[in-house]
């Protein structure tokens, strides 16, 4: 099979020939720039840059060989590196930053600057064409950028809000996505599916619960609002709803002939259980979502990818109610996520994208025990389809990168259907 036709009758919870593999199709399933330095040098790789997909969390876009060797079947639209538009068209402009604490030398795009500010960095937006501007700082110890808003330098902008009539003042209109922003997509999803013969995956930022915790209120001030103050939250909500239906109308409109996947992200567990209560979650979020993932299936024969990190047991049912077709990243390390449990539950119903641990097996593990890890992840999760293989988020720095490799190979060799 090729990678496309293999991820779709993955998703269509099928067997295909092999598990699909994911490294960089998202920026859930990514891999930090201090990892894939170490992984292009085991892999015997010298030339070509390093460069920053999404500077925020410094998350390297995979180099053609890299997709190659580890047998990569869904890339992200977005990519700027071959195979993509940008490569043949010289779209974008970038410039090198040497982040010297860690001694590598990073590609960033043309849009963002970077300032030594003693003890840490601070990135400058200069351009965003899909929400408002925004200013982030990393300690010099760290190794991601977050917003000043999560630094504790800046109030939330709707964290003292005090009537309804506030909410409504705030300016919703600069979360809406541009048109020349839409068309640029629609450009590189259609040239990537003419041109190659990847699965093709959209991942842009759109959540609910998640957008009010990390950018408008805060984290346990939104909990805290949720519960005391519903009626400033559900006109918060009813807003980012009308902003998020704009702009997934006009990301359907624009991609539903080219691309397999869309993603959607609300972060709602711990790791020992969910933020919020299966209750909370049907009144606040359940019909909202279903609204939105209905138009998706209604105008588009996208599948519907939904991100939770966490404990989210509970709400699996919930989601899969709304409209869910790709539950990721199958955080297995967490509380009532063991994937045994969870192919028995739900493995008819929606496909798992992601259980490779990052947490307690990538990192310390022995590459032998890295092989055994996927291999049983393999034999739960595949059998029957509806599984792709992909690490529990993002690839952190540090991991070793023959773990990495391990992992990668393991699941293209005994990924092969019938799983043994």
């Amino acid at each position: 099979m090729k990678p496309r036709e293999r991820l779709v009758t993955a998703l269509k919870r099928e067997e295909p020939d092999r598990v699909p593999i994911d490294l960089g199709g998202s920026t859930v399933t990514g891999i930090h720039v201090l990892a894939y330095r170490e992984l292009k040098k085991l892999l015997g790789l010298e030339s070509g840059n390093i460069r920053a997909r999404d500077y925020r969390q410094l998350l390297a876009e995979p180099e053609k060989e890299v997709i190659e060797h580890l047998g990569v079947d869904v890339i992200d639209i977005e990519r700027t590196l071959p195979p993509s538009l940008d490569s043949i068209q010289g779209g974008g402009t970038w410039k090198k930053w040497f982040w010297k604490e860690r001694g590598v030398e990073v590609e960033l795009c043309d849009s963002v600057e970077v300032e030594d500010a003693g003890d840490h960095y601070i990135l400058r937006e200069k351009v965003s064409y899909t929400r408002p501007r925004f200013t982030y700082a990393m300690p010099k110890t760290g190794y991601y950028f977050d917003t000043l808003h999560r630094w504790g330098r800046e109030p939330f902008p709707l964290s003292r809000v005090k009537s309804v009539k506030d909410v409504e003042d705030y300016d919703w209109d600069r979360w809406k996505v541009r048109d020349e922003y839409v068309e640029s997509l629609r450009k590189k999803a259609e040239y990537l599916y003419r041109n190659t013969e990847y699965g093709l995956m959209f991942s842009p930022w759109i959540a609910l619960h998640e957008w009010a915790q990390f950018y408008l209120v805060g984290w346990t001030e939104w909990l805290v609002m949720l519960k005391t103050r519903r009626a400033i939250a559900e006109a918060i909500l009813d807003h980012m709803v009308e902003v998020v239906r704009y702009n997934v109308k006009k990301y359907v409109d624009a991609l539903k002939d080219y691309v397999h996947v869309i993603r959607f992200s609300d972060d709602l567990g711990t790791e020992e259980r969910p933020q919020i209560s299966v209750k909370d979650f049907r009144e606040f979020y359940k019909h909202r979502w279903e609204e939105i993932f209905g138009y998706v299936k209604k105008h588009s024969k996208m599948f519907v990818f939904f991100h939770s990190c966490g404990s989210i047991f509970p709400l699996i049912k919930e989601l899969v109610d709304a409209g869910i077709d790709v539950i990721n990243p199958v955080q297995i390390s967490a509380k009532n996520m063991d994937p045994i449990k969870l192919k028995e539950a739900y493995g008819d119903q929606v496909t798992f994208w992601g259980g490779l641990d990052t947490q307690h097996v990538l990192p310390i593990a022995t590459p032998e025990e890295v092989s055994e890890h996927v291999k049983k992840l393999l034999k739960t999760l595949a059998p029957g389809g509806g599984y792709v293989f992909a690490s529990v988020h993002n690839i952190q720095p540090n991991t070793p990168a023959e773990n990495i490799l391990v992992a990668f190979k393991t699941a293209y060799e005994y990924g092969k259907y019938p799983i043994g």
